[in-house]
C-alpha cells in the first residue's frame, strides 16, 4: 500500500528561535572528528536511535546541499528530509519536508562535529512546531517521544563507534 504523505513547511535556522520545541545536547566523542563525522553520515543511524527503525538516503553520494532521506520511526511514521547545509566533516542541517502522518508543520535539526584535544564533540539542536491538533499533545509529546529519541541519538553515539570499532578490530 502507497503511503499518504503530508507537506511540512521548510524552515531554517530562524525555527530555533522561535519554536515551541526545542532540544540541544552535546557529547564527548572519544574517536576523531572524521570518524564522527562518518557515523553521522553513514547507514547505521537508526541502529542506535530509539525509536528509529530505518534510514534510507535517497540522495546519491557524495553528499551535499539538496541531498534527502527518509527516517521510518516507530508508529508507522516516516519523515522526509532535505538538507540546506552541508558543510563536509562539520555542520549539516535538514529540514522537514514530508511525512506520513500530518504532525510537524515545521521542523529543524542541526549537527556539529568539531575536533577536541581528546576526539570531536557532536552538538545536536532540533526544532519543532507541530500541526493541530497535535499542537495541544506537544507537551506530552515531547516528554514521551521527541526528548527520548533526541537524547538517545545523541547519547548512544559513542556507544555505536566502540562496537563499530571492536567489529572491525581496531
Amino acid at each position: 500500500m502507497t503511503a499518504r504523505w503530508y507537506p511540512i513547511e521548510e524552515a531554517d535556522d530562524t525555527l530555533f528561535a522561535t519554536a515551541p520545541l526545542y532540544h540541544a545536547r552535546s557529547v564527548e566523542v572519544p574517536y576523531s572528528a572524521q570518524e564522527t563525522w562518518e557515523a553521522l553520515t553513514g547507514d547505521g543511524v537508526s541502529s542506535w536511535t530509539k525509536g528509529m527503525r530505518r534510514l534510507t538516503w535517497t540522495s546519491p553520494r557524495p553528499f551535499g546541499v539538496g541531498t534527502t532521506r527518509e527516517i521510518e520511526m516507530g508508529g508507522d511514521f516516516t519523515l522526509r528530509e532535505r538538507f540546506f547545509r552541508w558543510e563536509e566533516g562539520h555542520r549539516k542541517t535538514f529540514t522537514g519536508v514530508a511525512g506520513t502522518r500530518s504532525i510537524f508543520r515545521h521542523l529543524v535539526e542541526d549537527y556539529v562535529v568539531e575536533p577536541t584535544p581528546y576526539g570531536a564533540r557532536f552538538s545536536w539542536r532540533w526544532a519543532a512546531e507541530l500541526n493541530r491538533p497535535w499542537s495541544f499533545f506537544g507537551p506530552a509529546l515531547d516528554k514521551l517521544s521527541f526528548a527520548p529519541v533526541g537524547r538517545s541519538h545523541i547519547d548512544g553515539l559513542p556507544g555505536y563507534m566502540a562496537t563499530q570499532r571492536a567489529a572491525a578490530g581496531r
